[in-house]
């Protein structure tokens, strides 16, 4: 049996963080990050397989890393945490948190083989929120479930810890989609969008495919309900004053429904990923060229091979085509892309740095400083990849070449995410092998 986590949302594990991460001003995020992954190590092991499913509530999640924000970005790297892991525990105790840390890359990955999947999902968004508002009842829940005011108390406490903190532990975004999909009667799509324009570690994979796992979509004849009984065993004896009808838990569906597939047979198809080649191999006489590295919030990680003369950024876009994106998120994305930045010069002192720029001006400014080529990590499906593909048109205009590469743990884990997890679990030790992390011993996946 597939364990919960993994099969929800976020980078595996990896589910969220406290909720000082996004008003925090005095630390830079990869050091919040780095001292989060050292005060969670000793914990990683054992412990994290036993408690790792309970919800102590706002500000007590301290049974999971809080680091998916800083992987989301790659402000931290999964290799980063995985050797800090398996430093300490050995593979057979630590096997549920490395497990949940290739989750990420799973989902990632399984995206990434379906390249018309995020784009048609985006494109119908509207075309499900106007589908609602003509249903007046359905609205009218829909404004209940998104203001914190339905008739079940706990939904309401994640909604609005959701959008304080911009987090939700694992177990309750599980929750809160299958309430939301099944109890509630609301399209998945929303509620994913939802999520998208909330969540700090908000990833177009990782949160899209957990609530299609969730409606039934992603595995035919799989879905997830919340139940009152799972609710209380998992919520640390919060809810143990209170009864069922109490909290409105009586109001929860008794079972799932069939969910509607509304996209179409050609969003789900496998079209492959188009790999980079080595940047060497295709940047032959990149020597005779002024080369700008490229920076965006999907890989904040400086691993270009290349020397180069200036480093650049592009701003976040909008997370989503129906609403705002919240200031906490928003905030989050600015300051990563922008330490991003500030760690590229100092690892990379003689290039020339400019601020985070739209694709428009970022373009002028490449054009300006007459670079000839631009190099980035590999942008894979989501708003991130709109931006990238907007600059090269742009660039394009203006005779700049634009080349990709790919770091070499995706390259790595993302071939065996064509479809269920098993075909990629069972190669966990090999890839840890191949990082030399970790001591030998066999890793299983879940069955």
């Amino acid at each position: 049996m597939q364990s919960l986590e993994g099969l929800g949302f976020d980078d595996g594990d990896v589910v969220g963080p406290p909720t000082e991460v996004a008003t925090e001003k005095r630390m830079g995020l990869r050091q919040d990050g780095l001292q989060r992954l050292q005060r969670f190590v000793p914990q990683a092991g054992r412990d994290y397989q036993r408690f790792r499913n309970v919800d102590r509530g706002r500000g007590e999640h301290w049974s999971v890393s809080s680091l998916s924000p800083y992987i989301r970005h790659r402000l931290i790297s999964e290799q980063e945490v995985l050797d800090a892991v398996l430093s300490e525990h050995a593979r057979e105790d630590a096997f549920k948190f490395v497990q949940e840390v290739f989750w990420r890359g799973y989902w990632k990955g399984w995206l990434e083989h379906r390249q018309r999947l995020w784009p048609e999902y985006q494109a119908g968004l509207q075309d499900a929120e106007q589908d609602l508002k003509r249903n007046n009842r359905a609205y009218r829940t829909y404004l209940q479930a998104v203001s914190a005011s339905t008739p079940i108390i706990p939904f309401n406490d994640w909604v609005t810890e959701l959008q304080e903190t911009g987090y939700l532990h694992n177990h309750a975004r599980m929750w809160f989609a299958s309430i939301w999909v099944f109890s509630l009667g609301l399209p998945w799509q929303l509620g994913a969008d939802f999520f998208m324009r909330h969540l700090l570690d908000g990833d177009p994979a990782v949160n899209t495919l957990g609530w299609r796992w969730v409606a039934g979509l992603h595995t035919q004849g799989k879905t997830y309900l919340a139940t009152p009984t799972n609710i209380r065993q998992c919520a640390d004896g919060r809810f143990d004053d209170w009864t069922d009808y109490d909290l409105g838990l009586n109001r929860l569906a008794a079972r799932t429904a069939q969910v509607e597939e509304e996209l179409t047979a050609c969003a789900l198809q496998v079209t492959g990923i188009e790999w980079p080649a080595p940047l060497m191999g295709s940047c032959p006489d990149y020597r005779g060229k002024r080369t700008a590295l490229l920076l965006t919030e999907e890989d904040l990680a400086i691993h270009c091979p290349l020397r180069v003369d200036a480093v650049v950024a592009l701003s976040p876009g909008n997370l989503s085509p129906i609403g705002e994106d919240s200031s906490l998120v928003t905030d989050f994305r600015r300051r990563a892309v922008v330490e991003g930045l500030e760690h590229a010069t100092v690892l990379l002192p003689a290039a020339k740095k400019s601020n985070p720029m739209d694709p428009e001006a970022l373009a002028s400014w490449l054009a300006n400083e007459k670079i000839d080529l631009v190099v980035h990590a590999y942008v894979p499906m989501g708003p991130a990849l709109m931006n990238t593909l907007e600059l090269q048109q742009h660039l394009a205009a203006r005779g700049i070449a634009m080349v990709s590469f790919m770091s070499d743990y995706d390259r790595m884990v993302w071939p065996h995410a064509r479809k269920g997890f098993f075909q990629l679990g069972k190669k966990i030790p090999e890839f840890l092998d191949t990082m030399a992390l970790g001591s030998p011993e066999t890793l299983q996946p879940d069955r």
